[in-house]
């Protein structure tokens, strides 16, 4: 028997098949590894990152009522998902075809999946009216679609830890709140179903209690996703209490939305950290995740072009070069093509900074005030030109 790689996590995209959806004419993904904690595609505004993560998602989870209530419905569809244990997930036009006629057949679809669109801080409340539950691809594709609620149900697993398994969740799903939001403590208050956040400084001195409302949009981001995805895994894994045993696949559009650039780098890490078995998928305009990218990532760029449509490049070449690169070799690398690197200030005959630290420029600017000291005003000139060219 083939033994398994240990890297290797439960569920992971393999090949990626998407044709008549949106702009994408035709695009194919083949051969992505198993061991792929992270999935990163770039591009500009526009070039189509949002419908490849959107097909991904309809390829995995297919169409349900809930789907067809918030999205756009394509026209003729081909749509393939293949993961690495060899489960292949399909939806075409039959699919569409079949969820008119109330005939879904449940087990032809992936369930343990979340997805995020870039509006992600708004949650149920007790008092949101809402019919029918979202289903797990919803906020993907709509704005309005709101996540599921962990404050409440932290505080109901809170009231009823005589019970072995609300006992665990809420441990478990507190603790892992608080380190993965470096939070000094966070309680809860069963009578008003209210959670509070208490943060800390650097050096671990804690600020004045606040509530969600009152937190920063990145904080705000994190809980409400990870606390909807905790709870829609729950439900895939009713057996698990853990939610850093659950396995699944995570879609996120904009990852770097809402985060300072210390949290962007940040997050890739943390996540896989937290959650070791799930693979994300995710887009990204800035550089910054990747330079937190776990090793094994994938990178995707998207294109765009009249005559092709949105199509897809693996950047192979840079997966194994990643490690040694800055925040501008990412930008001006096949990664983002940006190579109008300098500031719009800039002047010409101005001396560009290279360094790569603020360390550096302050130690060559001491070394240069040095060098001056005692030259001649012709030396001086001299020098002035050489460190311009």
């Amino acid at each position: 028997m083939k033994k398994q790689n240990s890297k290797t996590l439960p569920y992971t995209i393999r090949d990626i098949n998407i044709s008549d959806f949106k702009g994408i004419k035709n695009i194919e993904v083949k051969n992505l590894p198993s061991e792929a904690k992270w999935i990163f595609l770039t591009g500009e505004n526009g070039y189509g990152k949002t419908s490849i993560l959107q097909a991904i998602a309809l390829g995995l989870a297919g169409i349900d009522q809930a789907t067809v209530g918030v999205i756009e419905i394509p026209h003729n569809p081909e749509i393939c998902v293949t993961l690495n244990n060899g489960e292949k997930y399909e939806v075409n036009e039959r699919s569409f075809e079949k969820i008119f006629k109330q005939s879904r057949d449940e087990s032809n679809y992936f369930k343990r999946l979340a997805c995020y669109g870039s509006s992600r801080l708004d949650t149920y409340s007790e008092s949101s009216q809402r019919v029918d539950k979202n289903s797990n691809i919803s906020n993907l594709f709509s704005s309005q679609s709101l996540l599921e609620n962990i404050e409440l149900k932290l505080s109901r697993w809170y009231a009823k830890q005589d019970i072995t398994e609300f006992r665990n969740k809420y441990e478990t799903t507190r603790k892992l709140l608080m380190d993965l939001l470096d939070l000094y403590d966070l309680k809860v208050d069963i009578n008003t179903d209210k959670v509070t956040y208490i943060e800390q400084d650097e050096e671990g001195n804690p600020f004045s209690p606040v509530d969600f409302s009152q937190l920063a949009s990145g904080y705000k981001s994190i809980i409400a996703t990870m606390g909807d995805m905790i709870l829609r895994l729950f439900e895939a894994y009713p057996e698990n209490y853990d939610p850093r045993q659950l396995s699944a696949i995570v879609i996120i559009d904009e990852l770097d939305l809402h985060f300072h650039p210390k949290w962007q780098k940040r997050l890739p890490g943390l996540f896989s950290k937290y959650f070791p078995n799930i693979q994300f998928v995710a887009s990204t305009h800035s550089p910054i995740p990747l330079l937190g990218a776990p090793r094994g990532s994938v990178f995707l760029t998207v294109k765009r072009t009249q005559q092709e449509g949105i199509t897809v490049e693996r950047l192979n070449h840079l997966e194994s070069t990643l490690s040694t690169m800055t925040p501008n070799l990412l930008l001006d690398s096949p990664i983002f093509g940006y190579a109008d690197l300098f500031s719009s200030q800039f002047r010409k005959n101005q001396y560009i900074k290279t360094e790569t630290t603020t360390e550096e420029v302050e130690m060559n600017e001491k070394i240069q005030s040095k060098l001056k000291k005692g030259l001649s005003d012709e030396k001086k000139k001299q020098l002035s030109k050489y460190l311009k060219s």
